[in-house]
Protein backbone atom coordinates (compact mmCIF):
# COMPACT_ATOMS: atom_id res chain seq x y z
CA UNK A 1 0.00 0.00 0.00
CA UNK A 2 1.66 3.64 -1.03
CA UNK A 3 1.92 6.49 1.43
CA UNK A 4 -1.07 8.91 1.75
CA UNK A 5 -1.08 12.36 3.29
CA UNK A 6 -3.80 13.46 5.52
CA UNK A 7 -4.40 17.20 6.86
CA UNK A 8 -5.70 17.67 10.79
CA UNK A 9 -7.98 20.11 11.70
CA UNK A 10 -5.53 21.03 14.17
CA UNK A 11 -1.70 20.97 14.17
CA UNK A 12 1.13 20.08 17.14
CA UNK A 13 3.93 21.63 17.65
CA UNK A 14 5.93 22.01 20.52
CA UNK A 15 4.96 24.48 22.91
CA UNK A 16 6.17 28.03 23.25
CA UNK A 17 6.07 30.40 25.90
CA UNK A 18 3.12 31.95 24.13
CA UNK A 19 0.70 29.34 24.50
CA UNK A 20 1.64 27.70 27.53
CA UNK A 21 -1.34 29.25 29.37
CA UNK A 22 -3.16 27.19 27.00
CA UNK A 23 -1.20 24.36 28.18
CA UNK A 24 -2.09 25.02 31.78
CA UNK A 25 -5.50 26.18 31.16
CA UNK A 26 -6.23 22.49 29.38
CA UNK A 27 -4.40 20.67 32.39
CA UNK A 28 -6.08 21.94 35.15
CA UNK A 29 -9.59 21.27 33.49
CA UNK A 30 -8.88 18.03 32.20
CA UNK A 31 -7.33 16.88 36.03
CA UNK A 32 -10.23 18.85 37.27
CA UNK A 33 -12.97 16.36 36.53
CA UNK A 34 -11.05 13.32 38.23
CA UNK A 35 -8.71 14.93 40.57
CA UNK A 36 -9.84 18.62 41.63
CA UNK A 37 -7.43 18.90 44.47
CA UNK A 38 -4.35 18.29 42.35
CA UNK A 39 -5.61 19.94 39.23
CA UNK A 40 -5.69 23.52 41.27
CA UNK A 41 -1.56 23.15 41.21
CA UNK A 42 -1.63 22.30 37.60
CA UNK A 43 -3.02 26.20 36.81
CA UNK A 44 0.32 27.51 36.22
CA UNK A 45 3.19 26.38 34.18
CA UNK A 46 5.31 23.47 36.51
CA UNK A 47 9.18 24.23 36.39
CA UNK A 48 9.59 20.39 34.28
CA UNK A 49 8.22 22.80 31.35
CA UNK A 50 10.94 24.48 30.69
CA UNK A 51 13.85 21.71 31.87
CA UNK A 52 16.37 20.86 29.47
CA UNK A 53 15.25 17.34 28.79
CA UNK A 54 11.52 18.08 28.22
CA UNK A 55 9.18 18.97 26.20
CA UNK A 56 5.61 20.33 25.95
CA UNK A 57 3.41 19.25 22.97
CA UNK A 58 0.02 20.70 22.51
CA UNK A 59 -2.42 20.17 19.66
CA UNK A 60 -3.88 23.74 18.65
CA UNK A 61 -7.01 24.26 16.50
CA UNK A 62 -6.77 25.53 13.43
CA UNK A 63 -10.49 26.67 13.46
CA UNK A 64 -9.70 28.50 16.98
CA UNK A 65 -6.51 28.17 18.19
CA UNK A 66 -7.92 26.70 21.38
CA UNK A 67 -5.30 24.01 22.71
CA UNK A 68 -7.47 20.38 22.03
CA UNK A 69 -4.47 18.11 23.61
CA UNK A 70 -1.09 18.19 25.68
CA UNK A 71 1.47 15.71 26.64
CA UNK A 72 5.28 16.51 28.59
CA UNK A 73 8.13 14.50 27.85
CA UNK A 74 10.88 13.74 30.54
CA UNK A 75 14.34 12.18 29.21
CA UNK A 76 16.41 10.68 31.46
CA UNK A 77 19.28 12.94 30.09
CA UNK A 78 20.76 14.46 33.31
CA UNK A 79 18.26 13.43 36.02
CA UNK A 80 16.12 10.20 36.86
CA UNK A 81 12.27 10.29 35.25
CA UNK A 82 9.94 11.49 37.83
CA UNK A 83 7.97 7.96 37.89
CA UNK A 84 11.64 6.95 39.53
CA UNK A 85 10.80 8.75 42.76
CA UNK A 86 7.75 6.55 43.41
CA UNK A 87 9.24 3.20 42.49
CA UNK A 88 11.95 1.03 41.57
CA UNK A 89 12.69 -0.02 37.69
CA UNK A 90 14.22 -3.52 36.84
CA UNK A 91 17.57 -3.65 36.36
CA UNK A 92 17.14 -4.21 32.47
CA UNK A 93 16.40 -0.49 32.00
CA UNK A 94 19.71 0.96 33.32
CA UNK A 95 21.70 2.55 31.58
CA UNK A 96 18.80 2.74 28.71
CA UNK A 97 17.86 6.43 27.31
CA UNK A 98 14.12 6.79 28.73
CA UNK A 99 11.32 9.36 27.94
CA UNK A 100 8.33 9.09 30.22
CA UNK A 101 4.98 10.85 29.30
CA UNK A 102 3.03 12.94 31.47
CA UNK A 103 0.12 15.77 32.05
CA UNK A 104 -1.73 13.76 29.08
CA UNK A 105 -4.39 15.81 29.05
CA UNK A 106 -7.53 16.06 26.32
CA UNK A 107 -9.95 18.41 25.40
CA UNK A 108 -13.87 16.77 25.22
CA UNK A 109 -14.88 16.95 21.61
CA UNK A 110 -15.86 14.76 18.79
CA UNK A 111 -12.00 14.55 17.73
CA UNK A 112 -10.54 14.07 21.03
CA UNK A 113 -9.63 10.27 19.97
CA UNK A 114 -7.68 11.63 16.54
CA UNK A 115 -5.96 14.60 18.85
CA UNK A 116 -4.74 11.55 21.47
CA UNK A 117 -3.98 9.44 18.27
CA UNK A 118 -1.91 12.28 16.23
CA UNK A 119 0.09 13.23 20.11
CA UNK A 120 0.97 9.39 20.86
CA UNK A 121 2.18 9.32 17.10
CA UNK A 122 4.31 13.02 17.62
CA UNK A 123 5.59 11.34 20.63
CA UNK A 124 7.05 8.13 18.57
CA UNK A 125 8.46 10.03 15.80
CA UNK A 126 10.33 12.54 18.66
CA UNK A 127 11.43 9.13 20.62
CA UNK A 128 12.82 7.78 17.11
CA UNK A 129 14.44 10.83 16.58
CA UNK A 130 16.22 10.94 19.66
CA UNK A 131 17.50 7.80 19.84
CA UNK A 132 15.27 6.30 22.72
CA UNK A 133 15.51 3.17 24.41
CA UNK A 134 12.30 2.86 25.82
CA UNK A 135 8.95 5.55 26.24
CA UNK A 136 7.24 5.30 29.75
CA UNK A 137 3.95 6.09 31.16
CA UNK A 138 2.35 5.95 34.46
CA UNK A 139 -1.83 5.55 33.76
CA UNK A 140 -3.93 5.36 36.53
CA UNK A 141 -7.22 3.50 35.73
CA UNK A 142 -9.16 3.55 33.68
CA UNK A 143 -6.00 5.52 31.19
CA UNK A 144 -3.93 2.45 31.88
CA UNK A 145 -6.09 0.91 28.84
CA UNK A 146 -4.78 3.46 26.29
CA UNK A 147 -1.49 2.11 27.29
CA UNK A 148 -2.54 -1.73 26.91
CA UNK A 149 -4.15 -0.90 23.77
CA UNK A 150 -0.78 0.64 22.18
CA UNK A 151 0.94 -2.65 23.37
CA UNK A 152 3.02 -0.81 26.05
CA UNK A 153 3.56 -3.94 28.75
CA UNK A 154 4.26 -3.57 32.61
CA UNK A 155 7.87 -2.63 33.75
CA UNK A 156 7.41 -5.23 36.29
CA UNK A 157 4.61 -7.32 37.74
CA UNK A 158 1.86 -7.46 35.28
CA UNK A 159 -1.25 -5.04 36.84
CA UNK A 160 0.55 -3.67 39.60
CA UNK A 161 -0.35 0.19 40.65
CA UNK A 162 2.44 2.63 42.33
CA UNK A 163 1.20 5.96 43.80
CA UNK A 164 3.06 8.53 41.89
CA UNK A 165 4.22 11.17 43.83
CA UNK A 166 4.30 13.46 41.32
CA UNK A 167 0.40 12.20 39.92
CA UNK A 168 -1.11 13.33 43.56
CA UNK A 169 -0.31 10.06 45.06
CA UNK A 170 -2.69 8.10 42.61
CA UNK A 171 -1.93 4.58 41.78
CA UNK A 172 -0.76 4.12 38.42
CA UNK A 173 0.17 1.32 36.67
CA UNK A 174 3.75 1.78 35.33
CA UNK A 175 4.38 0.97 31.36
CA UNK A 176 7.29 0.79 28.53
CA UNK A 177 7.24 0.39 25.05
CA UNK A 178 10.38 0.44 23.18
CA UNK A 179 10.03 2.33 19.93
CA UNK A 180 11.88 0.64 17.62
CA UNK A 181 9.94 -2.03 17.96
CA UNK A 182 6.44 -0.19 17.38
CA UNK A 183 6.29 -1.33 13.56
CA UNK A 184 6.70 -4.72 13.70
CA UNK A 185 5.17 -5.57 17.01
CA UNK A 186 1.98 -3.39 15.57
CA UNK A 187 2.00 -5.38 12.38
CA UNK A 188 2.13 -8.57 13.68
CA UNK A 189 -0.67 -7.55 16.26
CA UNK A 190 -2.77 -5.95 13.83
CA UNK A 191 -2.84 -3.03 15.57
CA UNK A 192 -5.84 -0.19 14.58
CA UNK A 193 -3.46 2.75 14.83
CA UNK A 194 -0.57 1.29 12.38
CA UNK A 195 -2.20 2.95 8.88
CA UNK A 196 -1.84 6.57 11.01
CA UNK A 197 1.33 6.29 12.42
CA UNK A 198 3.25 4.20 9.06
CA UNK A 199 1.49 4.66 6.35
CA UNK A 200 0.17 8.41 6.73
CA UNK A 201 2.14 11.54 6.29
CA UNK A 202 0.83 14.49 8.32
CA UNK A 203 1.98 17.45 7.69
CA UNK A 204 0.52 19.08 10.62
CA UNK A 205 2.55 17.18 13.46
CA UNK A 206 6.07 19.74 13.49
CA UNK A 207 8.82 18.87 16.26
CA UNK A 208 10.94 21.06 14.40
CA UNK A 209 10.96 22.99 17.91
CA UNK A 210 12.10 20.62 20.22
CA UNK A 211 15.75 20.58 21.28
CA UNK A 212 18.09 17.74 19.74
CA UNK A 213 19.41 15.49 22.23
CA UNK A 214 21.44 12.89 20.62
CA UNK A 215 24.40 12.91 22.61
CA UNK A 216 25.56 10.97 25.37
CA UNK A 217 22.95 11.11 28.24
CA UNK A 218 23.92 10.42 31.47
CA UNK A 219 20.71 8.10 32.34
CA UNK A 220 20.74 8.97 36.24
CA UNK A 221 19.16 5.48 38.81
CA UNK A 222 18.10 7.42 41.51
CA UNK A 223 16.40 5.01 44.39
CA UNK A 224 13.02 6.18 45.69
CA UNK A 225 12.81 8.37 49.36
CA UNK A 226 10.45 6.20 50.34
CA UNK A 227 9.39 3.21 48.36
CA UNK A 228 5.48 1.76 48.94
CA UNK A 229 4.73 -1.65 47.87
CA UNK A 230 2.65 -1.97 44.93
CA UNK A 231 -1.05 -2.88 44.58
CA UNK A 232 -3.11 -4.70 42.17
CA UNK A 233 -6.80 -3.59 43.53
CA UNK A 234 -7.61 -4.18 39.53
CA UNK A 235 -7.13 -6.29 36.92
CA UNK A 236 -5.32 -5.36 33.72
CA UNK A 237 -6.96 -5.13 30.77
CA UNK A 238 -5.39 -5.73 27.40
CA UNK A 239 -6.57 -5.07 23.95
CA UNK A 240 -5.21 -4.39 20.34
CA UNK A 241 -8.32 -1.61 19.39
CA UNK A 242 -7.90 1.67 20.32
CA UNK A 243 -10.34 1.57 23.85
CA UNK A 244 -12.68 4.66 23.59
CA UNK A 245 -13.23 7.30 27.02
CA UNK A 246 -15.95 8.73 25.82
CA UNK A 247 -15.81 12.70 24.47
CA UNK A 248 -15.28 14.12 27.75
CA UNK A 249 -12.20 15.52 29.12
CA UNK A 250 -9.74 12.87 29.53
CA UNK A 251 -6.28 13.49 31.77
CA UNK A 252 -3.28 10.72 32.90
Amino acid sequence: MGRTTERLPFRIEIASNHNLGKVTALRAAAYGRHMPAFASQLEQPEVSDFESGCEVFVAISKLDGTALGTLRTHANVHKSLPLQASMQLSGRFNGARMVETTRLSIAGGVSSSVVRSALFKALHLYCLQQKVDWMLAAGRRPVDRIYDALLFKDVNEPGAYYPMSHAGGVPHRVMSLAPDQVKPLWAEKGQSLYGFFFETDHPDIDLSGARNLNFEWDCPVTAPAALKAPTKVFSPMFSNSWPSLGGMAMAA
